[in-house]
């Protein structure tokens, strides 16, 4: 009798320098995936803040890549509502998160997650 092994789960460097972060919209209102660089000391202003647009179930993706000298801070916005916060980037890893924006307000939940390879 033969049984079949399956392969291990792929192993994830634990100084993975980049993370793939993808959100993918629903409904007809205007959402935006926006991040910023918060420093780590007071008084710098790091590059790399962006706002991307979302198109309904599209997913939009961005490669974020580690600081040592700040941390990304992640959200999902659209006028009239608060943002939805989402986690901080998992280094070495491509997390998709759903955002749609309801009568009680807008929500985003995660709905993938898969490592990415190594990119040496």
């Amino acid at each position: 009798m033969l049984i079949a092994v399956a392969p291990p789960p792929a192993q994830v460097a634990a100084d993975s320098r980049s993370a793939v972060v993808c959100v993918r919209a629903a409904g007809p209102r205007p959402l935006f995936f926006t991040g910023r660089l918060v420093p780590k000391r007071p008084g710098s202003k790091p590059p790399g803040d962006f706002e991307l647009p979302l198109k309904a179930n599209v997913d939009q993706c961005n490669n974020l890549l580690r600081s040592k000298v700040a941390d990304w801070a992640l959200s999902v916005t659209t006028p009239g509502f608060k943002a939805c916060a989402l986690p901080p980037p998992e280094f070495g890893y491509r997390v998709t998160y759903s955002a749609k924006a309801t009568a009680r307000g807008l929500a985003c939940a995660p709905i993938a997650k898969s490592p990415i390879g190594s990119w040496k």
